[in-house]
């Protein structure tokens, strides 16, 4: 898990963000959020959603992040994608391994099992 804590550091430094906001945007204690930074803290696909709307990226740009594909325009937390060489925007291509599928598929499959249980016992 220290990959995506890595992914989600290097996405929040882009955009500007200090770990303060982002705590604050996802309501965890700073230190909390600098855990899942640093890699002490699986995260799992709900808490991923979460970061990634606050980064204002999808789940899976985090997961599959690459440096020489995300790029910023400027410092106003206005982040674009761009193809790796490429002179400027354009939309973003990306090849997410089948292995990340599985794993958002199960952590939604364990989710609804969560939530039909919740139900029932009500």
């Amino acid at each position: 898990m220290i990959e995506i804590g890595n992914n989600i550091r290097r996405i929040r430094e882009i955009k500007n963000y200090t770990q303060e906001a982002m705590a604050d945007k996802i309501g965890l204690s700073v230190t909390a959020y600098g855990d899942i930074e640093r890699g002490k803290t699986d995260v799992n696909f709900t808490r991923l959603s979460q970061i990634a709307e606050a980064l204002e990226v999808k789940p899976e740009e985090i997961v599959t992040f690459s440096s020489n594909v995300f790029n910023t325009t400027n410092n106003n937390h206005e982040g674009s994608v761009v193809n790796g060489g490429g002179s400027g925007p354009s939309t973003f291509n990306i090849t997410i391994d089948k292995a990340v599928f599985d794993k958002i598929i199960k952590d939604k499959d364990e989710e609804i099992a969560f939530l039909r249980g919740q139900l029932r016992k009500g």
